[in-house]
């Protein structure tokens, strides 16, 4: 049973107008179903980002030249949201149907079960960004309790997603997202297991989202999630689970794009993985140092 009555749609905005009317769309066809509304935590965007936001009728929050959060932008967000349901999604995913949200919503209904998160199809990501995704979000679904807190994590092993996923008000309430450089959304999920709650993961729903990366920026995002992964003791199997990750993938695109990828994929990776594991060492570098080589802003 659906026992969700209204719903909040929350949103980190920057310069998104390329890619916000596909997501506004499918926002529009959910409201047909619940009752929707939409807050947007705008960092500054200088194109018509929160022009569309205003005539599809959000509530746009302004950090007002403050630095942008992972964490704080989406705990700003949802204090301010009304919906005893609260979707989080990224300005650049496509909801893909009109019945998106409806299988979040019914695992949401389980009374143990905090959140539930679903399938991000990589359309226009990079081969490497894409079988990523594949292993992140693949077609099976699972049921995440506290033992998976004791499976080592990595690739395949993703808690939540906040570039896609649905948690009940109440619970946001008693835990809200920790504060975090970057992947809020595992530290979220990993006090929820510990305090003895569900997460789902549902491919039935499902939105588009892929990346294609230039070097530069993979280093530096995977820089604070290696900072990030090590602050949360989640780091540790880093080095295995990257290998036994590379030898797939590099199957795979052999497979799907020919050999002649392969080099581009080591290079790629190497990067990846050099970023990871110097985002490890954050804290026993220069704060210089350190706002030099990641990309999310440190207080």
């Amino acid at each position: 049973m659906n026992a969700v009555a209204s719903v909040s749609v929350i949103v980190p905005t920057l310069n998104g107008a390329g890619t916000l009317p596909a997501l506004l769309a499918g926002i529009a066809r959910a409201a047909g179903r619940h009752a929707v509304e939409i807050v947007a935590v705008d960092s500054g965007s200088s194109d018509a980002t929160t022009v569309l936001l205003r005539e599809a009728g959000a509530v746009v929050l302004d950090l007002g030249g403050e630095p942008f959060g992972h964490a704080s932008a989406r705990n700003r967000g949802a204090a301010q949201a009304r919906g005893d349901a609260l979707v989080f999604v990224t300005q650049d995913v496509e909801p893909v149907g009109d019945g998106w949200l409806e299988p979040l919503f019914v695992a949401l209904a389980e009374p143990r079960v905090a959140g539930a998160f679903g399938r991000q199809i990589p359309r226009g990501a990079s081969p490497e960004e894409a079988f990523l995704a594949g292993v992140n979000y693949p077609a099976t679904p699972r049921r995440l309790t506290a033992a998976d807190l004791d499976v080592p994590f990595g690739p395949g092993r993703t808690y939540f997603s906040t570039a896609f996923g649905a948690m009940k008000r109440a619970v946001w309430e008693q835990i809200p997202f920790p504060d975090v450089v970057m992947s809020e959304d595992q530290a979220w999920a990993r006090e929820v297991l510990r305090a003895g709650r569900e997460v789902r993961y549902i491919p039935d729903a499902a939105v588009y989202h892929g990346h294609a990366f230039a070097l530069g920026r993979a280093f530096r995002r995977n820089f604070d999630s290696g900072s990030s992964l090590e602050a949360l003791g989640l780091a540790g199997a880093s080095w295995r689970s990257g290998l036994r990750h590379l030898a797939g993938e590099a199957r795979w695109i052999a497979r799907e794009r020919g050999v002649t990828r392969l080099p581009a994929t080591l290079c790629y990776e190497v990067v990846r993985m050099a970023g990871f594991q110097l985002g490890r060492l954050e804290r026993a570098m220069p704060r210089g140092l350190v706002r030099a080589l990641g990309e999310a802003p440190r207080r």
